[in-house]
């Protein structure tokens, strides 16, 4: 699955539908279900704010399909423009089963890309191929300069995530928790919801960085080493900040 992802870039085994938790998002959680089964929509367009669960829904649908052998593309365009300037990465992509597109506002104002990007969505509608794109705003909020384009992205659904609220969070972290191989207590997912950041990629961050401490200092993760942590520690960078 490696090898079908532009410019070496790999997904985040720690990422799957196991450790999704959809709260107010049901409804699009289920419509994604569809489209990844080959049922209702062949193009969606979700939008949100940073945490909301954008990347996880578009790493997950990759995992799925390379678990049922299928060949999907994961395409974070905000990292992919930052490596590479030539939108030409895009070619090809109508081999694959699935092709998922991240961070759309990441291209706006970049003619090249945009032209790309239209030029990809008719090459994907021609061989069937499902495509998937998220944004931080809908469609026609987006500062793209093609109009051609935009008319494209409002061709398929165009779904709304929510954040999650507190207790939804700590039910979240939970489970990323027992992804990674730990089984944190109910006190330890309390306190980082309520003394952390509130979004969910930063509380991911946190957990991941938690778990290499205790790894580096063979320390049990318990509540006085996650708040010396906390207290003693800048804010988490994050290893991967595609997970939204």
């Amino acid at each position: 699955m490696a090898s079908q992802l532009p410019l070496n870039i790999t997904l985040n085994d720690n990422i799957s539908f196991a450790n999704y938790l959809p709260g107010p998002n049901q409804v699009v959680y289920e419509v994604i279900h569809q489209f990844i089964e080959g049922g209702g929509e062949t193009y969606l367009y979700l939008w949100g704010g940073i945490g909301t669960g954008k990347s996880h829904l578009l790493q997950a649908i990759c995992q799925y399909a390379a678990q049922h052998n299928q060949l999907p593309g994961y395409i974070p365009l905000q990292q992919c423009i930052a490596i590479a300037t030539d939108p030409a990465m895009l070619e090809g992509m109508e081999q694959l089963d699935f092709v998922c597109l991240d961070d759309i506002e990441a291209i706006c104002g970049m003619d090249a890309w945009e032209q790309k990007l239209f030029q990809l969505f008719n090459i994907l509608k021609e061989h069937s191929v499902p495509l998937i794109i998220t944004g931080n705003v809908p469609p026609n909020e987006l500062n793209l300069t093609l109009n051609d384009l935009v008319s494209r992205l409002n061709w398929g659904g165009v779904f709304q995530l929510q954040s999650l609220e507190d207790e939804d969070k700590i039910q979240a972290l939970q489970k990323h928790a027992k992804t990674r191989g730990l089984n944190l207590p109910d006190s330890i997912t309390h306190y980082l919801v309520s003394h952390c950041s509130r979004d969910m990629q930063t509380l991911i961050e946190w957990l991941q960085k938690i778990d290499y401490a205790s790894l580096a200092m063979k320390r049990k993760i318990t509540l006085p080493f996650v708040r010396d942590l906390l207290k003693n520690a800048a804010p988490p960078l994050s290893i991967d900040r595609r997970r939204r």
